[in-house]
Protein backbone atom coordinates (compact mmCIF):
# COMPACT_ATOMS: atom_id res chain seq x y z
CA UNK A 1 0.00 0.00 0.00
CA UNK A 2 1.26 3.46 -0.81
CA UNK A 3 0.07 7.02 -0.66
CA UNK A 4 -1.46 8.05 -3.96
CA UNK A 5 -0.22 11.33 -5.36
CA UNK A 6 -2.85 13.49 -7.00
CA UNK A 7 -1.30 15.91 -9.52
CA UNK A 8 -2.64 19.42 -9.32
CA UNK A 9 -4.28 18.90 -5.92
CA UNK A 10 -3.13 22.32 -4.73
CA UNK A 11 -4.31 24.11 -7.85
CA UNK A 12 -7.74 22.51 -7.65
CA UNK A 13 -8.13 23.52 -4.02
CA UNK A 14 -8.70 19.95 -2.83
CA UNK A 15 -6.08 20.22 -0.11
CA UNK A 16 -3.40 22.56 1.18
CA UNK A 17 0.21 21.62 1.74
CA UNK A 18 1.38 22.35 5.26
CA UNK A 19 4.70 24.21 5.58
CA UNK A 20 7.22 21.77 7.09
CA UNK A 21 8.88 24.53 9.10
CA UNK A 22 5.67 24.86 11.14
CA UNK A 23 6.60 21.60 12.85
CA UNK A 24 4.75 18.34 13.44
CA UNK A 25 4.98 16.17 16.53
CA UNK A 26 3.60 12.79 17.59
CA UNK A 27 2.54 12.39 21.23
CA UNK A 28 1.80 8.97 22.73
CA UNK A 29 -0.61 8.74 25.67
CA UNK A 30 -0.08 5.35 27.35
CA UNK A 31 -1.09 3.48 30.49
CA UNK A 32 -3.30 0.76 31.94
CA UNK A 33 -7.01 0.48 31.11
CA UNK A 34 -8.80 2.76 33.55
CA UNK A 35 -5.73 4.95 34.10
CA UNK A 36 -7.53 7.81 32.35
CA UNK A 37 -5.77 7.75 28.97
CA UNK A 38 -8.76 8.70 26.84
CA UNK A 39 -9.92 11.38 29.29
CA UNK A 40 -6.46 12.91 29.34
CA UNK A 41 -6.02 12.58 25.55
CA UNK A 42 -9.26 14.53 25.00
CA UNK A 43 -8.06 17.19 27.45
CA UNK A 44 -4.65 17.58 25.82
CA UNK A 45 -5.72 19.67 22.78
CA UNK A 46 -7.10 22.32 25.15
CA UNK A 47 -3.94 22.26 27.26
CA UNK A 48 -1.73 22.58 24.17
CA UNK A 49 -3.89 25.25 22.51
CA UNK A 50 -1.60 28.18 23.44
CA UNK A 51 1.33 26.60 21.63
CA UNK A 52 -0.08 24.30 18.94
CA UNK A 53 -3.01 22.77 17.15
CA UNK A 54 -3.71 19.10 17.83
CA UNK A 55 -6.11 16.22 17.31
CA UNK A 56 -6.57 12.75 18.82
CA UNK A 57 -6.42 9.34 17.14
CA UNK A 58 -7.71 6.56 19.42
CA UNK A 59 -6.74 3.00 18.48
CA UNK A 60 -9.95 1.67 20.07
CA UNK A 61 -11.92 3.52 17.38
CA UNK A 62 -10.14 1.73 14.53
CA UNK A 63 -9.52 -1.91 15.50
CA UNK A 64 -12.66 -4.10 15.12
CA UNK A 65 -13.83 -6.65 17.67
CA UNK A 66 -13.03 -9.58 15.35
CA UNK A 67 -9.32 -8.93 15.93
CA UNK A 68 -9.78 -10.01 19.54
CA UNK A 69 -12.41 -12.73 19.21
CA UNK A 70 -10.04 -14.55 16.86
CA UNK A 71 -7.06 -14.27 19.19
CA UNK A 72 -8.52 -15.75 22.33
CA UNK A 73 -10.27 -12.67 23.66
CA UNK A 74 -13.29 -12.90 25.89
CA UNK A 75 -16.58 -12.31 24.11
CA UNK A 76 -17.63 -8.70 24.11
CA UNK A 77 -14.21 -7.31 25.05
CA UNK A 78 -13.35 -4.99 22.22
CA UNK A 79 -10.74 -2.89 23.92
CA UNK A 80 -7.18 -2.85 22.59
CA UNK A 81 -6.10 -2.79 26.24
CA UNK A 82 -5.36 -6.51 26.24
CA UNK A 83 -1.97 -8.20 26.47
CA UNK A 84 -3.50 -11.46 25.29
CA UNK A 85 -4.09 -9.88 21.90
CA UNK A 86 -0.66 -10.64 20.49
CA UNK A 87 -1.97 -12.87 17.70
CA UNK A 88 -1.06 -12.20 14.10
CA UNK A 89 -4.45 -10.67 13.23
CA UNK A 90 -4.31 -8.27 16.16
CA UNK A 91 -0.78 -7.19 15.21
CA UNK A 92 -1.88 -6.78 11.59
CA UNK A 93 -4.59 -4.32 12.63
CA UNK A 94 -2.14 -2.32 14.75
CA UNK A 95 0.26 -2.22 11.80
CA UNK A 96 -2.52 -0.95 9.53
CA UNK A 97 -3.38 1.87 11.92
CA UNK A 98 0.25 3.01 11.95
CA UNK A 99 0.47 2.80 8.15
CA UNK A 100 -2.61 5.00 7.83
CA UNK A 101 -1.26 7.52 10.33
CA UNK A 102 1.95 7.73 8.32
CA UNK A 103 -0.04 8.21 5.12
CA UNK A 104 -1.90 11.09 6.76
CA UNK A 105 1.40 12.71 7.76
CA UNK A 106 2.73 12.36 4.22
CA UNK A 107 -0.48 13.91 2.88
CA UNK A 108 -0.16 16.85 5.29
CA UNK A 109 3.36 17.55 4.07
CA UNK A 110 2.71 16.38 0.52
CA UNK A 111 -0.02 17.24 -1.94
CA UNK A 112 -2.68 17.82 0.71
CA UNK A 113 -4.80 14.87 -0.40
CA UNK A 114 -5.17 11.60 1.53
CA UNK A 115 -5.70 8.45 -0.53
CA UNK A 116 -4.67 4.83 -0.15
CA UNK A 117 -4.94 2.30 -2.95
CA UNK A 118 -6.63 -1.01 -2.20
CA UNK A 119 -8.29 0.24 1.01
CA UNK A 120 -11.87 0.58 -0.20
CA UNK A 121 -13.16 -2.45 1.72
CA UNK A 122 -10.89 -2.14 4.72
CA UNK A 123 -12.87 -1.59 7.94
CA UNK A 124 -9.83 -0.09 9.72
CA UNK A 125 -9.39 2.45 6.93
CA UNK A 126 -13.09 3.30 6.98
CA UNK A 127 -13.04 3.91 10.75
CA UNK A 128 -9.84 5.95 10.39
CA UNK A 129 -11.41 8.13 7.70
CA UNK A 130 -14.59 8.56 9.76
CA UNK A 131 -12.57 9.76 12.77
CA UNK A 132 -10.72 12.30 10.63
CA UNK A 133 -13.98 13.57 9.15
CA UNK A 134 -15.57 13.99 12.58
CA UNK A 135 -12.59 16.07 13.70
CA UNK A 136 -12.70 18.06 10.44
CA UNK A 137 -9.19 16.99 9.50
CA UNK A 138 -10.35 15.92 6.03
CA UNK A 139 -13.42 16.53 3.93
CA UNK A 140 -15.80 13.83 2.72
CA UNK A 141 -15.27 14.54 -0.95
CA UNK A 142 -14.20 11.92 -3.47
CA UNK A 143 -12.56 12.74 -6.77
CA UNK A 144 -13.33 10.96 -10.06
CA UNK A 145 -14.81 7.97 -8.25
CA UNK A 146 -11.60 7.44 -6.25
CA UNK A 147 -11.37 7.86 -2.47
CA UNK A 148 -9.23 10.97 -2.18
CA UNK A 149 -9.78 13.24 0.80
CA UNK A 150 -8.55 16.84 0.95
CA UNK A 151 -6.67 17.53 4.16
CA UNK A 152 -7.82 20.70 5.92
CA UNK A 153 -4.80 21.25 8.14
CA UNK A 154 -3.64 24.68 7.05
CA UNK A 155 -2.44 26.22 10.30
CA UNK A 156 0.97 27.84 10.40
CA UNK A 157 1.39 26.79 14.04
CA UNK A 158 2.93 23.46 15.12
CA UNK A 159 0.67 20.41 14.89
CA UNK A 160 0.53 17.60 17.48
CA UNK A 161 -0.98 14.22 16.58
CA UNK A 162 -2.04 12.55 19.85
CA UNK A 163 -2.19 8.74 19.81
CA UNK A 164 -4.39 7.17 22.50
CA UNK A 165 -3.61 3.52 23.23
CA UNK A 166 -2.29 1.38 26.08
CA UNK A 167 1.14 0.90 24.40
CA UNK A 168 1.97 -1.49 27.25
CA UNK A 169 5.08 -2.98 25.60
CA UNK A 170 8.00 -0.70 24.75
CA UNK A 171 8.12 -2.41 21.35
CA UNK A 172 4.68 -0.95 20.51
CA UNK A 173 5.95 2.54 21.27
CA UNK A 174 9.18 1.89 19.37
CA UNK A 175 7.20 1.25 16.18
CA UNK A 176 5.68 4.72 16.47
CA UNK A 177 9.11 6.19 17.21
CA UNK A 178 10.45 4.55 14.05
CA UNK A 179 7.65 6.15 12.05
CA UNK A 180 8.47 9.55 13.57
CA UNK A 181 12.14 9.06 12.78
CA UNK A 182 11.46 8.09 9.15
CA UNK A 183 9.51 11.30 8.66
CA UNK A 184 11.73 13.59 10.78
CA UNK A 185 8.95 14.38 13.27
CA UNK A 186 9.04 15.42 16.90
CA UNK A 187 8.21 12.59 19.31
CA UNK A 188 7.30 12.46 23.01
CA UNK A 189 5.41 10.20 25.43
CA UNK A 190 3.04 10.80 28.33
CA UNK A 191 2.59 7.75 30.54
CA UNK A 192 -0.30 7.73 33.02
CA UNK A 193 0.64 5.94 36.23
CA UNK A 194 -2.35 4.70 38.23
CA UNK A 195 -2.73 2.11 41.05
CA UNK A 196 -4.17 -1.20 39.89
CA UNK A 197 -7.02 -1.01 42.41
CA UNK A 198 -8.15 2.37 41.05
CA UNK A 199 -7.93 1.13 37.46
CA UNK A 200 -10.16 -1.85 38.34
CA UNK A 201 -12.62 0.47 40.07
CA UNK A 202 -12.76 2.86 37.13
CA UNK A 203 -13.16 -0.05 34.73
CA UNK A 204 -16.56 -0.78 36.28
CA UNK A 205 -17.70 2.65 35.10
CA UNK A 206 -16.66 2.10 31.47
CA UNK A 207 -19.31 1.63 28.80
CA UNK A 208 -17.21 -1.22 27.35
CA UNK A 209 -15.71 -3.19 30.22
CA UNK A 210 -12.27 -4.76 30.06
CA UNK A 211 -11.93 -8.13 31.77
CA UNK A 212 -10.44 -7.60 35.27
CA UNK A 213 -8.05 -10.50 34.70
CA UNK A 214 -6.76 -8.70 31.62
CA UNK A 215 -6.04 -5.53 33.58
CA UNK A 216 -4.24 -7.49 36.32
CA UNK A 217 -2.15 -9.29 33.69
CA UNK A 218 -1.33 -6.01 31.97
CA UNK A 219 -0.31 -4.49 35.28
CA UNK A 220 2.29 -7.24 35.65
CA UNK A 221 3.55 -6.90 32.08
CA UNK A 222 3.35 -3.18 31.35
CA UNK A 223 6.67 -1.48 30.58
CA UNK A 224 6.76 2.23 31.50
CA UNK A 225 9.17 4.48 29.57
CA UNK A 226 12.77 3.81 30.53
CA UNK A 227 15.11 6.44 29.03
CA UNK A 228 18.19 4.88 30.63
CA UNK A 229 17.54 1.54 28.93
CA UNK A 230 16.00 3.01 25.77
CA UNK A 231 17.58 6.37 24.81
CA UNK A 232 14.86 6.90 22.20
CA UNK A 233 12.40 7.31 25.12
CA UNK A 234 14.26 10.38 26.42
CA UNK A 235 11.28 12.63 25.69
CA UNK A 236 8.94 10.97 28.19
CA UNK A 237 6.96 12.05 31.22
CA UNK A 238 5.10 10.02 33.84
CA UNK A 239 1.90 11.61 35.15
CA UNK A 240 0.38 10.53 38.45
CA UNK A 241 -3.17 11.69 37.73
CA UNK A 242 -5.29 12.30 34.66
CA UNK A 243 -8.05 14.11 36.56
CA UNK A 244 -6.17 16.83 38.43
CA UNK A 245 -3.37 17.96 36.16
CA UNK A 246 -1.08 20.33 38.05
CA UNK A 247 0.19 23.58 36.60
CA UNK A 248 3.75 22.30 36.90
CA UNK A 249 2.77 19.18 34.91
CA UNK A 250 1.34 21.34 32.13
CA UNK A 251 4.56 23.33 32.06
CA UNK A 252 6.61 20.15 31.74
CA UNK A 253 4.38 18.98 28.88
CA UNK A 254 5.00 22.31 27.13
CA UNK A 255 8.74 21.85 27.64
CA UNK A 256 8.58 18.35 26.16
CA UNK A 257 6.61 19.66 23.19
CA UNK A 258 9.02 22.54 22.58
CA UNK A 259 12.07 20.29 22.82
CA UNK A 260 10.53 17.67 20.51
CA UNK A 261 9.62 20.26 17.89
CA UNK A 262 13.04 21.89 18.04
CA UNK A 263 14.78 18.51 17.89
CA UNK A 264 12.86 16.29 15.45
CA UNK A 265 14.01 12.71 15.16
CA UNK A 266 16.54 12.04 12.39
CA UNK A 267 16.55 8.94 10.18
CA UNK A 268 19.49 6.63 10.81
CA UNK A 269 22.13 6.43 8.13
CA UNK A 270 22.73 2.94 6.80
CA UNK A 271 25.46 1.23 8.78
CA UNK A 272 26.01 -2.38 7.78
CA UNK A 273 28.42 -3.19 10.61
CA UNK A 274 26.11 -1.72 13.23
CA UNK A 275 23.18 -3.55 11.65
CA UNK A 276 24.98 -6.88 12.01
CA UNK A 277 25.93 -6.06 15.60
CA UNK A 278 22.33 -5.12 16.44
CA UNK A 279 21.13 -8.40 14.96
CA UNK A 280 23.56 -10.42 17.05
CA UNK A 281 22.75 -8.54 20.27
CA UNK A 282 18.98 -8.77 19.80
CA UNK A 283 19.08 -12.42 18.77
CA UNK A 284 21.19 -13.29 21.81
CA UNK A 285 18.73 -11.44 24.04
CA UNK A 286 15.80 -13.35 22.57
CA UNK A 287 17.53 -16.70 23.03
CA UNK A 288 18.60 -15.95 26.58
CA UNK A 289 15.14 -14.82 27.67
CA UNK A 290 13.45 -17.71 25.88
CA UNK A 291 15.82 -20.22 27.53
CA UNK A 292 15.02 -18.77 30.95
CA UNK A 293 11.29 -18.94 30.25
CA UNK A 294 11.58 -22.55 29.02
CA UNK A 295 13.52 -23.57 32.13
CA UNK A 296 10.81 -22.21 34.41
CA UNK A 297 8.17 -24.13 32.47
CA UNK A 298 10.23 -27.33 32.65
CA UNK A 299 10.50 -26.98 36.43
CA UNK A 300 6.75 -26.52 36.72
CA UNK A 301 6.09 -29.68 34.70
CA UNK A 302 8.54 -31.77 36.69
CA UNK A 303 6.94 -30.59 39.91
CA UNK A 304 3.51 -31.51 38.56
CA UNK A 305 4.77 -34.96 37.55
CA UNK A 306 6.29 -35.51 40.98
CA UNK A 307 3.06 -34.45 42.70
CA UNK A 308 1.19 -36.93 40.52
CA UNK A 309 3.52 -39.72 41.77
CA UNK A 310 5.13 -40.41 38.40
CA UNK A 311 7.69 -43.21 38.71
CA UNK A 312 11.40 -42.38 38.85
CA UNK A 313 11.98 -44.11 35.53
CA UNK A 314 9.23 -42.12 33.85
CA UNK A 315 10.40 -38.94 35.54
CA UNK A 316 13.75 -39.39 33.86
CA UNK A 317 12.16 -40.11 30.47
CA UNK A 318 9.85 -37.11 30.86
CA UNK A 319 12.80 -34.86 31.64
CA UNK A 320 14.64 -36.10 28.56
CA UNK A 321 11.62 -35.58 26.30
CA UNK A 322 10.87 -32.06 27.52
CA UNK A 323 14.51 -30.97 27.39
CA UNK A 324 14.79 -32.39 23.89
CA UNK A 325 11.80 -30.28 22.90
CA UNK A 326 13.43 -27.25 24.54
CA UNK A 327 16.62 -27.77 22.53
CA UNK A 328 14.72 -28.12 19.25
CA UNK A 329 12.62 -24.99 19.79
CA UNK A 330 15.62 -22.93 20.87
CA UNK A 331 17.49 -24.03 17.74
CA UNK A 332 14.50 -23.06 15.59
CA UNK A 333 14.36 -19.70 17.37
CA UNK A 334 18.10 -19.22 16.88
CA UNK A 335 17.71 -19.74 13.14
CA UNK A 336 14.82 -17.28 12.88
CA UNK A 337 16.40 -14.52 14.98
CA UNK A 338 19.82 -14.61 13.35
CA UNK A 339 18.17 -14.44 9.94
CA UNK A 340 15.68 -11.72 10.92
CA UNK A 341 15.51 -7.96 10.54
CA UNK A 342 17.53 -6.48 13.46
CA UNK A 343 15.41 -3.35 13.88
CA UNK A 344 12.13 -5.25 13.86
CA UNK A 345 13.65 -7.89 16.14
CA UNK A 346 14.83 -5.35 18.71
CA UNK A 347 11.37 -3.87 18.86
CA UNK A 348 9.65 -7.24 19.29
CA UNK A 349 11.88 -9.09 21.78
CA UNK A 350 9.20 -9.40 24.48
CA UNK A 351 6.54 -10.53 22.04
CA UNK A 352 8.85 -13.05 20.33
CA UNK A 353 9.82 -14.56 23.70
CA UNK A 354 6.20 -14.68 24.87
CA UNK A 355 5.04 -16.43 21.70
CA UNK A 356 7.93 -18.92 21.86
CA UNK A 357 7.12 -19.68 25.51
CA UNK A 358 3.47 -20.26 24.62
CA UNK A 359 4.43 -22.70 21.88
CA UNK A 360 6.83 -24.56 24.17
CA UNK A 361 4.29 -24.70 26.99
CA UNK A 362 1.60 -26.11 24.72
CA UNK A 363 3.85 -28.86 23.36
CA UNK A 364 5.41 -29.83 26.69
CA UNK A 365 1.92 -30.02 28.26
CA UNK A 366 1.02 -32.61 25.64
CA UNK A 367 4.12 -34.60 26.54
CA UNK A 368 3.32 -34.40 30.25
CA UNK A 369 -0.29 -35.38 29.64
CA UNK A 370 0.76 -38.50 27.73
CA UNK A 371 3.16 -39.59 30.49
CA UNK A 372 0.54 -39.12 33.19
CA UNK A 373 -2.04 -40.98 31.09
CA UNK A 374 0.31 -43.95 30.52
CA UNK A 375 0.84 -44.25 34.26
CA UNK A 376 -2.88 -44.67 34.94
Amino acid sequence: MRLSQAPGALDEGRGLRRPREAGLCVCLVAGLPGAGKSTFARLLPKLLQPKSESFVLCYDDFIPGEAFSLTGQADGDRSTDNPAGTGSLWKLYRHKVLVYIECLIQAIYGNGCLSLSGSENDSVWECFIQSLKQQQIISGETQHGVQQYPVFITYSRPLVIILDDNFYYQSMRYEVYQMARRNSLGFFQLFLECPLELCLQRNLERSCLVNDETIVLMSAKIQPPDPEKNPWEKNSMILKSAENVLEEDIQKVFELLDFSLENPEKPFEENIEQKELDRAICAASVLHQADQAFRRLVSQSMKTAKDQKLSKCNMKLLSEEINKLKTVLLEDLRHVTFQGNPIKLCGDVDIIVEEAAQEFNQKKEEILKNFLKSQT
